[in-house]
């Protein structure tokens, strides 16, 4: 059975469409892309991400509204952008083909989702104007003109011209009616009418055409092309947003029923590139989208394509609002449509397939075995999908993509579909069990990787020189050689493949049912041959393609060799370093937590011969190894060291020390070689740079897994010599590092508990018996942490000092305890603690401030008869008083006492508050100090309490009537009669009578209130006296009588002529209420103004009756003699007479 045979497409008769390209452009009027077309269609595998993305942009077109998103198809190239787009378009619209087939048709599979979509689309698209895609691909770094370039899209897609003149002139043409005359003319006279348009202004066919049409036109065919140079001139520059929606809906119309715009898609393929980095551009492109997305009603919907997602790049990023919709594309779902396109078998073959597969179960297994990518279990789901490329072969094949276009541009669908179907055509007639080999990879890529500068064009030239001169064999393997050692070998990326001899051969394999063995051996023979010749470079068991200046690389390398192996010195401190480094790393995750506190301790690595410090609050770890001691040297040491030392001993044995060294210089020497060549200049150099730097990351790898060998074998004794024995380094020396831990602090079992943190948060509570909680019920001072942290106190110390000493060994004790202790201590008044020279209160110690604090011990005792006395004191105040309480609310009650003293006074016209520079004193003092000071005035103390109330209370009494008092002096200022009261307010204020024994403030109140109420009721009489004689003088004016009473109440309410309201007086609180409304000054000024608003209501009431009518205003003076009196007269009858001439006049 041939390869053919088992597949479901021929790869020997059928053709990739497009060569795995698709083309957003709308050539249906070509056979030929018509038959390219359907062949995308039959192979659309539409699963995965493009599924995805034909959902995300359908239902957001049908869910949008008035106002449709955008959407944004990202991904890189070749990653099936223009794919995707393209066959949505034709998938939108159903485009028809001439044996009566449709888009839809041919796909072999679309979702369910998808069809349920397309159906409501057709729908909405019936009762809109139809369907229609417009798709085109933007201009790579072209015009600037961003509305014309995407206006020519939709003009393409409706049949118009994609030039702006010509289509507005077919537009015109549309709309007269005349657009198929004029075309059938064109067509009659033998010329395409497309082609004729390119020539509009001077095409003596369109001219005549329009004349036979339109004969009113013009007089003649040259008129006829003058007018059309005017009417639809070239746009050298861009159109505007308006003219661009105007010419999209016309141009739309035209493809959609009864005149509507039809649901339209308008694609835009490669908008990143088209962008770049032009600023403009970006601008305008979201301007269009908007304008789109808005001012379509609902009918058009954009979308954009670019290898990048829009927030990746800044000049996209602009383009965020507008393209909401997104559609990112990647290799994922390469391997699907790689299975459904190219390699799908025929049913019937399937049990041929595996039945090849598993009798060369055995080849197919040992395919790069133990690397990363060999074969797992997971792989026979998939290896007849796949045949005849290996999974193993397939994972090769994308770790090659990766290394070799880590830019994007080859390792997506559209290569490795191009790659995989020319490697099938080319076996279309082999035998089954043919397999697609590693060297098809660089093949197909060799071209490429020499244009971008990937691949050497020396080491090209060299490979073809090889193949013509050795044969293919020598070609191939040099082929796979170059791929495996792009491949990268850091931690974390490593597969673990190699350019070996067994790694190249595997690749090689491409027939299951041949005689590989043989392979194996003449690719064995062959790797000799080619490095004989000079082709090859062999690194330990790996080879390198060889270059001239690799080969001057080659032998810095070999010189800086001779140089390491020269100084020992160099290589004997690598050496130290390594071997420590690995010792350290192999120990990092030891992690000491001593008893139930949990209470971290640290391990100390001493190197060298001299014994690590005795006097230490970690556990020394002294390593030594055999390349500068003795193993008895070591066992030595720990004996003398005895049973109580916790210092942990460490011998490292001298292990493979030739191996060793001959790596540490191959890696000494690989460094200093690229040290000494530096950054090449050139592409050669680069590759020789590139081949150093594996062989420095071969030799570390190796010493690398030579030191992890040695480390391994540490041996570890405990002071004493006790050997330590256990599975690895790490658990030997934990297990040491405990039994140390009991040797270093030998006290610590007095303090061990994981509760210190509960006894700290009680005793700061001030609860009776905190160390309850860790098992203690006696006295406070019998417990062993506060007995020795008493001890430690002595006459006095630091938090800090109380810490450390306590921490350090023989203790070592968790800061937690010695802090519980601490607090407990000095709750209890057992301790006092001072800081910055104020004495901290027992609640307000904390973590934070023991440190910073100096302790010392009490040395004051209270008696139960002073205690009662205190509670008794408390009490008064309202303080809590239980006895163990009495020290830590002691600042509660001196606060609560300076607070009753400050209210027993004030501002005038209070007495000054008393003195309470005693009780600030007493606040100074701590503990049982302060407790006995107080109590030394516990007698005086009562007694202020008393007396403090009792003002305190008098003051709330009395101040409330003092402010009214104040506020009527305000008011009453300059009232006849007020002077002896007012003087009398001012008395009680400078001498702060308000608490004296006798009330000032009533009689004195009382007086003003009644002067304030007599004065205000004296001027509402007189305003309203003042009132009714304005309504009088008003209501006997012939003008004002002429008005309507409406008119009249407008007129008062604009010049505010209005009765006054009754003031309301029955109490202090409204007069005041009242006068602060309306004072005194306010209320006379009112009355006085009573005349004036008579005479502005007179003045609007005959501006109202006689629109006309001017004020005029005659001289006012003081006239004493009848001569004056007629002089004054004649002069106003002529100003009168001479101001009637305009209009009536009226005199003010």
């Amino acid at each position: 059975m041939k390869l053919k045979d088992v597949l479901l497409r021929d790869p020997g008769q059928t053709r990739l469409a497009n060569n795995g390209q698709a083309r957003l452009v709308d050539d249906r009027d070509t056979e030929k892309a018509m038959l390219e077309l359907r062949e995308e269609l039959k192979s659309f595998v539409c699963e995965g991400q493009y599924a995805d993305g034909m959902i995300k942009i359908l239902r957001a077109f049908l869910n949008g509204g008035t106002s449709l998103p955008g959407a944004w198809v990202s991904g890189f190239y070749g990653s099936g952008k223009s794919h995707l787009l393209k066959m949505l378009c034709h998938l939108w619209q159903n485009t028809a083909f001439p044996d009566g087939a449709t888009a839809r048709a041919l796909v072999p599979s679309l979702p369910d989702e998808v069809k349920e979509l397309l159906k409501e689309l057709d729908t909405q698209g019936k009762r809109a104007g139809g369907l229609l895609a417009a798709a085109g691909a933007m201009p790579n770094g072209g015009t600037d003109a961003v509305r014309l370039t995407i206006l020519s899209v939709i003009l393409r897609a409706v049949g118009l011209p994609e030039q702006y003149a010509p289509a507005r002139f077919c537009l015109w043409l549309e709309e007269q009616g005349k657009l198929d005359h004029i075309r059938d003319a064109v067509k009659a006279a033998g010329k395409d009418f497309n082609a004729e348009l390119n020539s509009l202004y001077v095409s003596p066919l369109i001219a005549n055409a329009l004349m036979s049409a339109i004969p009113d036109l013009a007089t003649g065919p040259g008129q006829v092309r003058l007018l059309l140079r005017e009417q639809f001139p070239q746009k050298l520059t861009d159109i505007t947003t308006t003219e661009f929606l105007d010419a999209a809906r016309a141009a739309l119309r035209l493809r959609g029923h009864d005149g509507q715009i039809p649901l339209t898609l308008l694609v835009l393929d490669e908008v990143q590139q088209y962008i770049g980095t032009v600023h403009d551009r970006s601008v305008l492109v979201s301007e269009v989208a908007e304008a789109v997305s808005k001012q379509m009603n609902g009918r058009v919907m954009i979308v954009g394509a670019g290898q990048s997602a829009l927030s990746s790049a800044p000049h996209l990023q602009r383009l965020m609002d507008r393209f909401t919709v997104r559609v990112p594309l990647s290799d994922i779902d390469v391997e699907t449509v790689t299975r459904k396109v190219l390699l799908q078998k025929k049913p019937a073959a399937l049990g041929n397939v595996r039945s090849t597969l598993d009798t060369h179960a055995g080849e197919v297994s040992r395919q790069l075995s133990g690397t990363r990518i060999q074969e797992g279990p997971e792989d026979r789901a998939v290896i007849v999908d796949d045949y005849p490329i290996l999974p193993v072969r397939r994972r090769f094949f994308e770790e090659c993509f990766r290394q070799l276009d880590a830019g994007g541009t080859q390792s997506q669908l559209r290569s490795q579909l191009r790659i995989v179907h020319d490697a099938l055509h080319k076996r279309a007639d082999r035998n089954l069990g043919t397999l697609i080999p590693a060297d098809e990879l660089y093949e197909a890529l060799a071209p490429e990787l020499v244009n971008t500068g990937i691949l050497l064009r020396e080491i090209n030239e060299r490979i073809l020189q090889v193949r013509k001169d050795v044969g293919d064999l020598a070609a191939r393997i040099c082929g796979v050689v170059f791929l495996i050692n792009r491949l990268k070998r850091e931690a974390g990326m490593d597969t673990g493949i190699r350019s070996t001899k067994e790694h190249i051969a595997d690749l090689l394999v491409d027939d299951l049912t041949a005689d590989n063995g043989r392979l194996r051996a003449d690719v064995d023979e062959m790797l000799k041959r080619l490095v004989d010749r000079g082709d090859l470079m062999p690194v330990d068991e790996e080879y390198r393609l060889q270059t001239r200046e690799g080969t001057e690389w080659d032998r810095e390398f070999r010189a800086q060799q001779n140089r390491a192996a020269a100084d020992t010195s160099t290589v004997y401190f690598r050496r130290e370093q390594l071997i420590g480094a690995e010792f350290e790393s192999a120990i990092k995750g030891v992690q000491l937590l001593q008893g139930d506190a949990k209470e971290l301790r640290k391990l100390a690595i001493h190197r060298g011969d001299t014994p690590p410090p005795a006097e230490t609050s970690v556990i020394q770890v002294w390593m030594r190894d055999g390349w500068t001691s003795t193993e008895k040297q070591a066992q030595d040491a720990a004996r003398a060291a005895g049973n109580e030392s916790p210092t942990i001993f460490v011998f490292i044995p001298r292990a493979h020390p030739d191996a060793l060294r001959d790596g540490i210089r191959d890696m000494i020497a690989a460094k200093a070689t690229l040290d000494a060549k530096g950054i090449p200049s050139t592409k050669e150099g680069e590759e020789a740079k590139l081949s150093m730097d594996s062989r420095l990351s071969i030799a570390t790898k190796a010493v690398q897994t030579l030191v992890k060998e040695i480390v391994g074998q540490t041996k570890v004794y405990q002071g004493g010599g006790n050997e330590v024995m256990r599975l690895t380094v790490a658990d030997q020396i934990e297990a040491a590092a405990e039994d140390s831990l009991v040797r270093l602090f030998p006290r610590f079992k007095e303090a061990d508990s994981g509760h210190w943190e509960t006894v700290f948060k009680r005793a700061r509570e001030g609860a009776d018996n905190p160390f309850q909680v860790v098992g203690h019920a006696g006295a406070l001072e019998t417990h062993p942490v506060c007995q020795q942290v008493l001890t430690t106190i002595g006459a006095g110390r630091s938090g800090s000092d109380i810490r450390k000493e306590l921490q350090a060994p023989p203790l070592g004790w968790p800061k937690e305890a010695i802090d519980a202790a601490l607090v407990a201590l000095h709750s209890a008044g057992v301790v006092t603690a001072v800081a910055n020279g104020e004495v901290i209160a027992p609640k307000h110690l904390d973590h934070n401030r023991i440190p910073k604090a100096d302790f010392r011990k009490e040395g004051f005792t209270l008696s139960a008869t002073q205690k009662l006395a205190l509670r008794k004191l408390y009490q008064l105040l309202g303080v809590p008083n239980a006895a163990e309480q009495l020290a830590a609310n002691a600042p509660e009650f001196l606060s609560k006492l300076k607070g009753l003293g400050a209210e027993a006074g004030g501002a005038a016209p209070l007495p000054a508050s008393p003195d309470t520079k005693d009780i600030a004193d007493i606040e100074h003092l701590a503990g049982n100090e302060r407790l006995n000071a107080i109590h030394a005035k516990a007698a005086d103390f009562t007694a202020r309490i008393e007396a403090w109330t009792a003002l305190k209370e008098l003051k709330d009494k009395r101040l409330p009537a003092w402010t009214v008092l104040d506020r009527l002096s305000g008011h009453a200022r300059g009232l006849d009669g007020a002077k002896d009261p007012l003087e009398q307010v001012e008395t009680i204020r400078d001498k702060r009578l308000l608490l004296d024994g006798t009330d000032h403030v009533t009689p004195v109140r009382a007086a003003l209130a009644a002067l304030l109420r007599e004065e205000v009721g004296t001027l509402h009489a007189a305003h309203l006296k003042a009132h009714r004689a304005a309504e009088a003088e008003l209501a006997g004016n012939v003008l004002w009588g002429r008005l309507a009473a409406d008119q009249q109440a407008s007129i008062l309410a604009d010049v505010g002529l209005t009765a006054p309201a009754d003031p309301n007086l029955s109490s202090d609180e409204t007069l005041l209420q009242h006068l602060d409304r309306k004072p005194l000054p306010t209320a006379r000024a009112e009355i006085d103004a009573v005349a004036g608003r008579v005479q502005r209501a007179l003045e609007k009431a005959a501006k109202l009756l006689e629109p006309k009518v001017r004020m005029v205003m005659l001289e006012r003076t003081t006239l004493k003699t009848p001569e004056e009196v007629e002089a004054w007269l004649a002069k106003a009858r002529a100003t009168l007479t001479d101001a009637l001439g305009d209009g009536p006049v009226m005199v003010s």
